[in-house]
């Protein structure tokens, strides 16, 4: 059995038993977020035409030749073309066909002259200045050409990738599918959060904040009745799961007291156990195994350390099953604003809440770093990794974080 490993060890270990979900069709609007499975080629230029970005009047460019301020060119009005009604007139010498913005260039245009660089009626228009060919007009395929790759298999698909699939006239596309996430906790102790609260009994919040960790992942999450500790029901609540679950995650039950029964759970039902106790704190006793293609991974019962060792573990598995390149968390210098003076012989995950100011990132630490305790999770949208025997930190020193959600904050 490995037991007692390094982090990036166990990290090597899950990433690898992981592949992408098999592709599925979704329609452009159901596909928002989710993972491109196929390249993305246009089938038309875009524009489709030449056309205009402005409003005002086509004209032929020679024609404004010898037009000044003094002695401005006039040119007689013959047309009108709006968006979408192209003209069907082909313009002379001195005649000019009003436009308006993403209408089709006339022919005999190759240009545009804004309306407020001019003076018009409804039945003629002055040019002041000589204007070069082919000035103001948005030329075929010049935004997207025909046969051009436009998205990239593995490309997120946010907002500006709905429009540009929508733009080539993409109704459905490939994507790959989320995985299914079952959230099962542990423990006598428990009661669901809309039960009476007995004595000696705590509320399952673990159960949520995992689920919610899982959607803002970009899985399914499914949370399913807690289980006593009790080695049967445990088993077979997991042996049921997995039967539809891509990846199991538990809480509680995977230390070494008389009724932590996880491990054993998973070690029964497996076809390849993969790790128990990973050299960090808080969360050391994680567990992980796999079930054919489904994966199983046991957390921490304590809250803070549900929370760290799922972002550290879970989520890059996550993201990697939704097809996805980058599955780390994004690292960057910060400036530390607290004192961190605990040195440890043991890796450390320090939950932290990174903001940034004025060109700069800046870095606070919860007064608690319990493992327990729920309350100093509230804002955290980073951790600070310290390795073993690192420290002590002071107000002021230059540390590496690791952003769990927040690109946002970058500049």
């Amino acid at each position: 059995m490995n037991t007692n490993i390094q982090i990036k060890s166990a990290l090597e270990m899950l990433i690898t038993e992981v592949k992408p979900k098999s592709p599925v069709s979704l329609n452009l609007v159901d596909a928002l977020g989710y993972v491109l499975a196929e390249d993305i080629f246009s089938p038309l230029n875009i524009p489709p035409f030449d056309r205009s970005p402005l409003d005002g009047f086509a004209l032929r460019a020679c024609d404004t030749l010898n037009a000044t301020k003094e002695q401005p060119t006039t040119f007689k009005v013959i047309d009108f073309a709006p968006a979408g009604k192209p003209s069907t007139k082909i313009l002379g010498p001195y005649q000019a066909i009003r436009i308006m913005t993403g209408a089709k260039i006339p022919d005999g245009a190759d240009l545009i002259v804004p309306f407020e660089e001019t003076e018009f009626t409804e039945e003629w228009v002055k040019v002041f200045k000589t204007y070069k060919s082919n000035s103001n007009i948005t030329f075929k395929g010049e935004d997207i050409k025909k046969g051009q790759r436009v998205l990239v298999k593995g490309d997120l698909i946010n907002p500006p990738e709905i429009g540009i699939l929508a733009s080539i006239g993409k109704n459905e596309v490939l994507v790959y599918d989320r995985p299914k996430v079952a959230i099962l906790s542990t423990g006598d102790e428990l009661v669901d959060v809309n039960q009476p609260l007995e004595e000696g009994k705590i509320p399952n919040s673990n159960s949520y904040t995992i689920a919610a960790l899982v959607k803002r992942a970009g899985g399914i999450p499914y949370i399913l009745p807690h289980c006593p500790d009790h080695l049967e029901k445990i088993t077979k609540e997991i042996s049921s799961t997995l039967k539809w679950a891509d990846i199991l995650v538990t809480t509680g039950g995977v230390s070494v007291g008389d009724k932590d029964y996880v491990m054993e759970a998973f070690q029964r039902i497996c076809d390849k156990f993969l790790f128990w106790k990973v050299k960090m704190k808080p969360g050391t006793p994680i567990t992980a195994a796999k079930y054919k293609d489904k994966l199983m991974i046991g957390l921490s019962g304590n809250p803070a350390a549900a929370f760290i060792t799922f972002e550290i573990f879970v989520k890059p598995i996550i993201k990697k099953f939704r097809g996805l390149e980058k599955i780390y968390p994004l690292e960057l210098e910060s400036t530390l604003l607290s004192n961190f003076t605990k040195v440890r012989n043991q890796n450390r995950f320090v939950r932290a809440i990174t903001y940034y100011d004025s060109g700069n990132f800046y870095t606070k630490l919860p007064d608690s770093h319990s493992s327990g305790v729920i309350s100093s999770l509230t804002k955290v949208n980073s951790l600070f990794f310290i390795p073993a025997g690192a420290g002590p930190f002071t107000e002021g020193q230059k540390i590496k974080v690791q952003l769990l959600e927040g690109e946002d904050l970058l500049p």
